[in-house]
């Protein structure tokens, strides 16, 4: 079995000696230009265009939760890998509860007006500030998906709006997509990237 591997932060020996020991008799090598000889899987995270152009993969696997970068790839180069291949991904890479507890955190130090308290403190000034109202105060997400959907799940003090950059198969919830910042972004009292 032939494997190669791309990812542009990681230890890529690491990855590869540890991919070897998991994989007795695989062979893992690590993508670099130019390099067009044959791969039956490739791990992938953000890759390059002609990595996995005209290769005849069994799978691609993402080393993540998103697949984004691979797909908007897609769609600027359908070539790029046939539909016929598959594409997998991590459902939660083990940082989703951490997400989901760092999200809330921020989102309730926002709703509750811990900065601007912070600043009267700086000045030595008392000052009771308007409370923000649970239904008007917006959680934007940026991304309707696995985590996503996590998120939107806790980020929700006392009954919020949210706003979501994607759209996905969230029933009876309102999504907006946009390759860019949308203007949505903008109305959110707290925006989750």
């Amino acid at each position: 079995m032939e494997i190669i591997f791309y990812h542009p932060t990681f230890d890529t020996q690491y990855w590869i000696c540890e991919l070897e020991k998991q994989l007795p008799g695989a062979r893992v090598r690590e993508w670099k230009a130019g390099d067009n000889r044959p791969a039956d899987y490739a791990l992938v995270w953000h890759p390059p265009v002609e990595m996995l152009q005209g290769r005849a993969l069994k799978a691609v696997f993402a080393l993540g939760a998103g697949v984004d970068s691979i797909l908007s790839k897609l769609r600027d180069h359908p070539d790029m890998l046939p539909l016929s291949i598959p594409l997998f991904r991590l459902e939660d890479t083990g940082m989703g509860r951490q997400m989901q507890e760092y999200a809330v955190s921020q989102v309730l130090h926002w709703f509750r007006r811990f900065d601007d308290y912070q600043a009267l403190k700086l000045v030595s000034r008392w000052q009771p500030l308007p409370e923000y109202r649970a239904d008007e105060f917006t959680v934007g997400i940026m991304g309707a998906g696995v985590l996503g959907r996590r998120l939107r799940k806790v980020c929700n003090p006392g009954g919020s709006r949210f706003a979501s950059g994607a759209v996905a198969a969230n029933p009876g919830r309102r999504c907006r997509a946009s390759p860019a910042r949308p203007s949505w972004a903008n109305s959110c009292r707290a925006l989750a990237c």
